[in-house]
C-alpha cells in the first residue's frame, strides 16, 4: 500500500499523486511562498488604501482653504472699515437692525428695562447661539465667523451708547432712544462715551480673536 502524502497547501492526506485531489493544485508547481508574498501585498495595499481615505481628498483641502482664505478677507474687510477706518455705519448694521428690533417684540412681555435692552440682548442672542450650535457640530470656521458677527454687534452697540445724550441716531419709527432711557434709569447717562469706549474695545478684542481663530481652524473630524 502507498504511503499517504499531506498536501503542502490544504493538508489532506491522500495517495501519491500529482496533484491534491481535494484542493487540485500540482504539487510540482506549488511554491508557499507566493501565498505569502500574495498576502502581504494584499495587506500592503489594504493598508494605502486605509490610509488614503483617512485624509481628506486633495480637491477637498483645495475647497476648504479656498472658502477659509476668502471668509477671513471679508472678515479683515470689515475689521478694517469698522475698527481702523471707523465708519459711521457699516452694511453688517443694516443686518443687525431687524434682529435689534425684533428683540424689542420678543421681550416685550417683561419689565420695562427688559424690553429697552430686549434690543441689544437680541442682536448679540443669535450670532451667539449660531455660534454655540456650530461649535457642537465642531465646524470651527463657522464658529469663528459668528464670534467675529458677535464682536460686530458690540461695535454696533457703542455707537448706540455713545449716543444716549446726543441723540442725533437717526430711529426706527422714532419713539426714545434705548439707551438714554437705560443710562438715564441707572443714573449713568454722563458716562455715556466712557461705556461705548468700553464696549468699543470689547468688541475688538472679540473680533481680533476670531480671525486668529479661523486662520488656525482646520477642517472638523
Amino acid at each position: 500500500m502507498d504511503k499517504e502524502i499531506a498536501c503542502p497547501k490544504c493538508g489532506f492526506e491522500q495517495g501519491k499523486n500529482t496533484e491534491c485531489t481535494k484542493c487540485g493544485i500540482v504539487f510540482s508547481k506549488f511554491r508557499p511562498d507566493h501565498r505569502i508574498a500574495s498576502e502581504e501585498s494584499f495587506q500592503e495595499t489594504d493598508g494605502k488604501v486605509q490610509e488614503a481615505a483617512d485624509f481628506p481628498d486633495n480637491s477637498e483641502r483645495w475647497i476648504y482653504g479656498t472658502g477659509k482664505y476668502a471668509l477671513i478677507a471679508l472678515m479683515g474687510f470689515f475689521f478694517f472699515y469698522m475698527v481702523i477706518k471707523r465708519s459711521s455705519w457699516c452694511f453688517l448694521d443694516h443686518v443687525n437692525l431687524p434682529f435689534h428690533e425684533f428683540g424689542h417684540i420678543l421681550f416685550m412681555p417683561f419689565s420695562e428695562t427688559i424690553q429697552f435692552l430686549g434690543g441689544t440682548i437680541s442682536q448679540l442672542m443669535w450670532p451667539f447661539i449660531l455660534l454655540v450650535y456650530f461649535l457642537r457640530k465642531k465646524e470651527h470656521l463657522s464658529s469663528a465667523f459668528c464670534l467675529f458677527w458677535f464682536g460686530e454687534n458690540f461695535l454696533n452697540i457703542s455707537k448706540y451708547i455713545a449716543d444716549s445724550r446726543s441723540m442725533v441716531l437717526p430711529l426706527v419709527g422714532g419713539g426714545i432712544h434705548d439707551w438714554n432711557f437705560l443710562l438715564g434709569k441707572w443714573g449713568l447717562l454722563r458716562y455715556d462715551h466712557k461705556i461705548a469706549s468700553t464696549v468699543f474695545i470689547a468688541g475688538v478684542m472679540i473680533m481680533t480673536g476670531s480671525m486668529i481663530w479661523a486662520f488656525l481652524a482646520k477642517p472638523s473630524d
